[in-house]
C-alpha cells in the first residue's frame, strides 16, 4: 500500500471502486462515471453492480471482494440499508489486502433524517470503518473534485475549468449553484470541492487545514450550517487565515433557519452571535448574501490581496459612481485615496476639461468624454500612486466603444504595474456590449461585477482579510502569551468560590463578585458592606456622597427582583430612610429572611452604558461578550463576541467592530470625552483570565460597565458558578 499524507488521498487516489455504478444515464450511478472519465481521471476505475458485465467500457464486478488489483477509495451510490452491506464487505477487504483507505458515501437515509434509527445507522457506520481505519466523507453528500488530479465523485457537474478556488460545503446543491453560475462566463476556476453532508467522520476542520498548505488553493470558500466542534474549527481556520482567505456563507442565524439546518444536515448550529464574532477573530470573511460571497471568492481568485485600504474610483457615469462611493463609506474600512499633487497634474493633463477630478478625494468621473486610451492613461496614473492601494472602475460599454480595444486598453494598463500589482476590481453594467467586455476582462484575470455596490462590498472584504493578515503573527504570538499566563494555582477567588459552592450557591454575592473583580483588575465603584443603618451610614460617609444602597444576602440572589436597590443618596437621612425601607421590601418579599448586610458603593458619574461578560458556552467554550448596554441593550443589540483565549489587540478590534464609529472617534460623543478602548480591552482580557483561571465560574456578567477617559468601571457585576459535584 503507496503512503499518503492524511486526507491527501480522497483527492489523489490511485484507483476508486463504484458500488451503484449504473448503465441507466438517467442515474446517479452513470453520470457519476462519466463526470470522473470526463473530469480526466487517469487512476484505476471499478464499477461495481452484480447485475452487469461493463459500464461504459469498463469491466464491472460483482463485489468489492472481487477486484483483483488495489482500491484505495470506495465511492458509495446505494441505498443506506445496502450501504452498511457494503461497509462489511469493506472492512473484509482491508482485512484481506490492506488496500482500502477512505470511503465516500453519497446515501443519504442517515442522521439527517432526524430520527433515532436513522442516527443509529450512521453511527454504525462510522464504527465499522473505523474498525479498519478507513475514513469517511459523508453520508449524504457529493463527494469530491479535484481538477488537478482529475477526480471526480459529483454525479452533477462534469469537467471544469481549473483554477484557484478550492469549496468546502455541507450543502452539494449549494456549492454546485455557485459552479453553474460561475460557468458561462468562466468566472471561476475550480482547484477542490469537498461535499462533506453530515460530516459523520471527517470534518471540515480537518479539510480546511489540509487546504492551508496545498499549493492550488488560493481562496477557501465554505458553506456552513452548523458544526460539532466550533471550537476545534476555529483553532484551524484562524492558522489558515493567516495563509490564504477563507470566505464563508452560514446560514441557520435565525431560529426557523437553525431547523431548518438540523433536517438537512443534522448539525447543531449553535448561537450565531458567537459564530459570527469568531469568524471576524479568525480572519475568517463572512458574506451576508450569495451574491456577495461568490463575488468575493472570485475577487481572491484572481487579484492579490491589497496592501492597504486606500482606494480610487475610476467612472464615466455620474449615478453608478456615486453609488459605489457611498458603499466605500458603508463598509467601514475602505477610504478615499488622497491622490498626490503629481497624480492631480497627470490626469488634468489627459481629461477632458469638464471631467471630475478629485472631488471626492480619489474620485474620477471622465463624464462621456471618454475613450478606450483614456482608460489606459487614467488607469496607468492611479496605478502609479503610492497613495492609491485599490483601484474601483465602473463602465458601461456603449456603441461609441470598441469593446475588443477598450479592454486590451484596460488590461495593458493593469500589466503594466511594477510588481506586486495593486487590487483592481471592474464594474461593467447592464447593455448589449457589457458581455464581450466582460469575458474580455475575465480572460484577462481581472473579474468584473454587474453592479457598483458588490463592487465596493468585495473591496471592503478584501481590505478586512488584508488588515487581519498584517496583524496575524502578533495577534497569534499574543494569544500563545496569554496561554502561558494563564495560571492554575489556589487563589482566593478560588476560595471564595469553594465556599460559596458549599453552602449550595450558584449566584455569589455582589460583594464577592466585586471581590474577585478586584483580584482579577477589573475595576469596580468603591464599597463596603455594613450591618446597620448606622453601619451603612459610616460607610456613606467613607466613600463619599452620593451613593446606592443595596441588599446582600444568601436568599436574595442577584436576579431576584425585591426592589433592594436604592440610587443617588445623598445624605445621612437619605442613607437611613432607604435601609429602613430595603429592610421592609426583604421582610414583605421573604418572611422571617436571615439577617442580611447593606452594601453601599460609591455613585458613579454618568457617562455611555457598555455591556461585558464571559460565559462557558457548551459548543463554543470560554467566551467574552462585549456590547452597548443599558436601554440600547436590547433595542440595538449592538453586541460581539470572542472566543478565548484573548489578547488585547483582538480585544480592541471587538469594541471597534462592534461600536457606532460615534462613541469611539477621538472628541467622543455629544460632548462627552472619548473613551479609553486600552482600558475596556484590558477588562475584556481580564474577563477571559477569569474564565480560564476559575473552571467553576459559568458566566460573568457586568452591566453596566461604565467608560470614561481614563478607565472604566463595572458597577454592577453578577457571578454564576457550577453546581458543586
Amino acid at each position: 500500500m503507496r503512503e499518503v499524507s492524511g486526507l491527501e488521498v480522497f483527492f489523489k487516489p490511485k484507483s476508486v471502486a463504484i458500488v451503484g455504478a449504473s448503465s441507466d444515464p438517467k442515474k446517479p450511478g452513470n453520470t457519476a462515471l462519466k463526470n470522473l472519465v470526463s473530469m480526466g481521471y487517469q487512476g484505476k476505475i471499478f464499477p461495481i453492480n452484480p447485475r452487469e458485465d461493463s459500464i461504459l467500457g469498463f469491466p464491472c464486478f460483482k463485489s468489492l471482494l472481487d477486484i483483483p488489483e488495489a482500491v484505495e477509495i470506495c465511492v458509495l451510490l446505494v441505498s443506506a440499508e445496502l450501504t452498511m452491506q457494503v461497509a462489511g464487505e469493506l472492512v473484509q477487504r482491508k482485512s484481506r489486502f490492506n488496500d482500502v483507505l477512505g470511503a465516500v458515501c453519497m446515501s443519504a437515509g442517515f442522521a439527517e433524517l432526524n430520527t433515532l434509527d436513522a442516527r443509529q445507522r450512521e453511527k454504525q457506520l462510522v464504527q465499522t470503518l473505523r474498525s479498519a481505519s478507513i475514513r469517511l466523507i459523508g453520508p449524504n453528500c457529493l463527494g469530491i473534485m479535484d481538477t488537478h488530479s482529475g477526480f471526480n465523485t459529483n454525479f452533477d457537474i462534469p469537467a471544469y475549468p481549473k483554477g484557484g478556488v478550492s469549496i468546502l460545503t455541507q450543502s452539494g446543491a449549494f456549492a454546485n449553484s455557485c459552479l453553474f453560475w460561475a460557468e458561462g462566463l468562466r468566472l471561476l476556476g475550480l482547484s477542490k470541492y469537498a461535499s462533506i453532508g453530515n460530516m459523520a467522520d471527517v470534518g471540515m476542520a480537518e479539510l480546511l487545514a489540509l487546504l492551508k498548505d496545498d499549493e492550488t488553493t488560493r481562496v477557501i470558500a465554505i458553506y456552513l450550517e452548523g458544526l460539532p466542534d466550533p471550537r476545534e474549527f476555529f483553532r484551524i481556520a484562524r492558522e489558515v487565515s493567516a495563509v490564504k482567505p477563507i470566505v464563508v456563507i452560514k446560514t441557520g442565524a435565525s431560529d426557523s433557519g437553525s431547523n431548518a439546518a438540523l433536517f438537512h444536515t443534522s448539525s447543531v448550529t449553535g448561537a450565531d452571535a458567537i459564530y459570527d464574532g469568531a469568524f471576524k477573530q479568525a480572519g475568517v470573511l463572512r458574506a451576508r448574501g450569495v451574491l456577495e460571497f461568490f463575488e468575493t471568492l472570485r475577487a481572491f481568485a484572481k487579484q492579490p490581496v491589497p496592501r492597504g485600504n486606500r482606494v480610487g474610483v475610476l467612472t464615466h457615469m455620474g449615478g453608478p459612481g456615486t453609488i459605489c462611493i457611498d458603499e466605500i463609506s458603508a463598509t467601514r474600512i475602505l477610504q478615499l485615496a488622497q491622490f498626490s499633487p503629481e497624480t492631480l497634474d497627470a490626469l488634468k493633463s489627459v481629461c477632458a476639461p469638464m471631467a471630475n477630478i478629485g472631488h471626492p478625494d480619489g474620485y474620477v468621473d471622465l463624464t462621456a468624454a471618454h475613450h478606450e486610451k483614456l482608460h489606459n492613461q487614467v488607469l496607468g496614473i492611479m496605478f502609479r500612486d503610492e497613495n492609491v492601494d485599490i483601484v474601483l472602475q465602473t463602465l458601461a460599454p456603449s456603441a461609441f466603444i470598441d469593446q475588443k480595444l477598450i479592454v486590451k486598453e484596460i488590461a495593458d494598463a493593469y500589466e503594466s504595474q511594477k510588481e506586486p500589482k495593486k487590487t483592481f476590481l471592474n464594474a461593467i453594467t447592464f447593455g448589449r456590449f457589457a458581455q464581450n467586455v466582460r469575458e474580455g476582462l475575465e480572460s484577462a484575470s481581472l473579474p468584473t461585477f454587474e453592479y457598483p455596490d458588490i463592487l465596493a462590498r468585495v473591496a471592503g472584504n478584501m481590505s478586512s482579510y488584508a488588515e487581519f493578515r498584517k496583524a496575524a503573527g502578533a495577534e497569534l504570538e499574543e494569544i500563545k502569551t496569554a496561554e502561558r499566563e494563564y495560571r492554575r494555582y489556589r487563589s482566593p477567588s478560588a476560595d471564595l468560590i469553594a465556599s460559596a459552592s458549599r453552602k449550595g450557591r450558584v449566584d455569589l454575592l455582589e460583594s464577592e463578585a466585586y471581590e474577585i473583580c478586584g483580584q482579577y483588575e477589573i475595576a469596580v465603584p468603591p464599597f463596603q458592606l455594613a450591618d446597620t443603618p448606622a453601619g451603612a451610614i459610616t460607610c456613606a460617609k467613607e466613600i463619599g456622597y452620593p451613593v446606592a444602597l443595596k441588599v446582600v444576602s444568601e436568599e436574595i440572589l442577584p436576579k431576584t427582583d425585591v426592589g433592594g436597590l436604592m440610587l443617588g443618596l445623598r445624605s445621612d437621612a437619605a442613607v437611613e430612610e432607604a435601609c429602613a425601607n430595603l429592610a421592609g421590601k426583604v421582610a414583605k418579599a421573604i418572611p422571617n429572611a436571615r439577617p442580611f448586610k447593606f452594601l453601599i458603593r460609591k455613585m458613579m458619574p454618568v457617562s455611555a452604558e457598555l455591556v461585558l461578560g464571559a460565559v462557558r458556552d457548551k459548543a463554543f467554550g470560554p467566551t467574552v461578550m462585549f456590547g452597548l448596554g443599558g436601554i440600547c441593550q436590547e433595542a440595538l443589540k449592538l453586541v460581539g463576541f470572542r472566543l478565548l483565549p484573548l489578547g488585547i489587540r483582538e480585544a480592541k478590534r471587538l469594541i471597534v467592530q462592534t461600536l457606532p464609529d460615534a462613541l469611539i472617534k477621538v472628541k467622543g460623543f455629544r460632548g462627552k470625552p472619548a473613551i479609553d478602548l486600552d482600558s475596556i480591552a484590558k477588562t475584556l482580557v481580564s474577563l477571559g483570565r477569569l474564565l480560564e483561571e476559575q473552571p467553576q465560574v459559568e458566566e460573568v456578567d457586568l452591566n453596566p460597565v461604565l467608560p470614561y477617559e481614563d478607565g472604566c468601571v463595572a458597577v454592577d457585576a453578577n457571578i454564576t458558578i457550577s453546581k458543586s459535584r
